[in-house]
């Protein structure tokens, strides 16, 4: 029955009752509505399962899983870095790629939201992109009320230094930067084009007048 989990997250977006009715079995023949013996040995059934719990909003059911990865995963900050992975206890040179993407997705996912992305087709939004990591990290990057909000994380602060990166698809006209001393914002037709010194804070870019 533990494919029968993964197989779910497959249709959930395609055929979400169905899919329920096959997850709420598997869960049941799994055991995930009762008590998890740990640690979690590494594989999709347990992430996937996080995942559908968060798109459907079964409370119980994300708050005993996300606490099973928790102390089972091995959540680490790499300082170096600034790379924030899973070992899964596989004690392997690099972390496993496929499971670190489930995990990861499980970090992004929210109530409906795999239905809204299976629906498609994806609407188009700006992106920031060009980051110079691992020299500068993004900790934050979120639009806000049509405000975007973002926190910058160098890996090794350095006022002197800059950074540079773009924000595409932006709407065309004047924009309002407010946050770290310093950052230059240039509008052009493709992209804002901005330039901030190598330290840690937030950016803020509102939409001005035209």
């Amino acid at each position: 029955m533990s494919a029968a989990l993964t197989t779910a997250f497959y249709a959930a977006g395609m055929v979400p009752d169905d899919a329920r009715q096959l997850f709420d079995s598997a869960c049941a023949s799994f055991g995930l509505y009762n008590e998890l013996n740990l640690p979690l040995p590494p594989g999709r059934p347990f992430t996937s399962s996080l995942i559908l719990a968060r798109e459907w909003g079964i409370s119980d059911l994300d708050q005993r899983l996300t606490a099973a990865v928790e102390a089972s995963y091995e959540p680490t900050w790499d300082t170096q870095t600034g790379e924030f992975t899973w070992g899964l206890g596989l004690h392997e040179p690099h972390p496993r790629g496929q499971y670190n993407a489930w995990l990861a997705t499980a970090e992004a996912v929210g109530p409906g939201r795999w239905a809204q992305l299976a629906a498609g087709p994806i609407v188009p939004c700006p992106q920031v992109v060009g980051i110079d990591f691992p020299t500068v990290a993004l900790t934050r990057a979120e639009w806000v009320n049509g405000t975007l909000r973002l926190r910058l994380a160098p890996l090794h602060e350095d006022p002197r230094a800059r950074t540079t990166f773009r924000i595409v698809g932006a709407e065309p006209r004047l924009w309002d930067l407010h946050g770290i001393d310093g950052t230059t914002m240039e509008s052009t037709a493709r992209a804002l084009i901005v330039r901030a010194p190598l330290v840690h804070g937030d950016l803020e870019f509102t939409p001005g007048s035209y």
